[in-house]
């Protein structure tokens, strides 16, 4: 497996509300796992209320649960003793941060890393990482009741990790139910997650799009889905909310959708050559929505519209990210160039070539000519100022 960065995002300044993280020694946790209440044997009949007789027949679920062992460091030392004055306040987040969210995969294995940039201070450090079990393909913060990563992976299943926790071992809670042998009661993807978009105007609703051509939308207040979106026909590759209707989805597939997610059959569809890897509304204007596809095309499609007002060809291989703002567009590629692009003229206004394929690209909210890309070889992960062109390093 080669090392890479598949996924990126940014968190707004002010939203992780923690000024303390969370965080157990060793001695804390020992103490916590080890105090046992007094032993009671059950009776045959508690045990059959309890489900205790079945107990190791299925895959445990863990949606909506989460384990004590999830407040694990991975330090065997006590924090007490050994971290630095420095140590501690490089975990404690100011008003003015912003959080960066990097899925990373390494060789012998992949982690969630969170970084914390500070454009005032000129702070750029890791904050904490989380190892995880499968490779990342995309993530997705939400903020509706906490400060929390969704991520989705080869496992068809979503894991949702709370950030404020370091050291975490398990996610506070998965969505999505797989057991061997009640197949009937299983929901979610039945193949692997390729994006995940969180509706910000309707905080409780998450959208997933899988290789097995479904779109699902999640309440997250009942971890289940209430819509399922299917007969793309293809893998569903991304997905975008609508800077301002809350009831409006686009969807990028072999085909280009937009979606009223108020009825699950209520859309319109554009025909493209090639596949959408990537889609971005227009921040300013809420008819444009701009498109990306496997063959280095970027689309400007108007809504209103049966032709795209646009097109032409920007990169040389499949576009891995869009990002959008006032009169610029940003475009990624895995042909190893990060490209500017005046969105008035549509001419090229900066190229900067990297030394390996870019994966990712989002762009920060709070300094929209700050960007962050993700690639391989030795374009990892950066920070990308777009106004001067110059690179900021952790």
């Amino acid at each position: 497996m080669t090392s890479f960065i598949p996924c990126v995002k940014w968190v707004k300044q002010g939203v992780s509300l923690h000024q303390n993280t969370i965080k157990l020694s060793q001695q804390e946790l020992k103490e916590l796992t080890e105090t046992k209440p007094k032993e009671k044997e059950l009776s045959k009949s508690d045990k059959k209320d309890y489900g205790l007789d079945n107990y190791d027949e299925e895959e445990m679920d863990m949606s909506g649960a989460m384990s004590i062992s999830g407040l694990a460091v991975y330090n065997n030392t006590d924090f007490n003793d050994s971290d630095t004055d420095s140590d501690k306040l490089d975990e404690i987040l100011k008003p003015d941060d912003n959080l960066v969210l990097v899925g990373n995969v390494k060789k012998n294995e992949c982690s969630l890393e969170v970084y914390v940039y500070n454009g005032n201070d000129k702070d750029f450090y890791i904050h904490h990482d989380i190892i995880l079990k499968h490779p990342p393909l995309c993530l997705e913060w939400f903020g509706s009741v906490g400060n929390f990563c969704a991520l989705g992976s080869m496992s068809a299943m979503i894991e949702v990790w709370d950030l404020d926790l370091i050291g975490c071992l398990e996610p506070t809670f998965r969505l999505g139910r797989k057991k061997k042998k009640n197949p009937e009661s299983n929901y979610g993807h039945t193949d692997a997650i390729l994006d995940i978009a969180w509706n910000e105007h309707l905080p409780h609703i998450l959208a997933s799009g899988s290789v097995d051509e479904t779109t699902l939308l999640w309440d997250l207040e009942k971890n289940e889905p209430h819509t399922r979106m299917e007969n793309f026909g293809d893998h569903v590759q991304s997905l975008r909310w609508h800077p301002f209707e809350s009831q409006t989805l686009a969807v990028g597939s072999s085909d280009f959708y937009v979606y009223d997610c108020r009825t699950y059959d209520t859309y319109k569809n554009w025909n493209i050559k090639g596949k959408v890897e990537k889609t971005h509304w227009d921040p300013s204007n809420g008819f444009l929505c701009y498109v990306g596809t496997d063959r280095g095309q970027l689309i400007c499609y108007d809504c209103r519209a049966d032709k795209p007002l646009w097109k032409y060809k920007g990169h040389e291989n499949e576009v891995t990210g869009i990002y959008v703002w006032d009169k610029f567009i940003v475009s990624s590629s895995t042909d190893e160039t990060l490209k500017v692009w005046d969105r008035e003229n549509k001419h090229l206004i900066k190229i900067r070539e990297f030394s390996g394929a870019l994966h990712s690209l989002d762009g920060c909210t709070d300094n929209p000519f700050l960007v962050a890309v993700g690639g391989s070889g030795t374009s990892k992960f950066q920070l990308f100022d777009i106004n001067d062109f110059s690179l900021k390093t952790c």
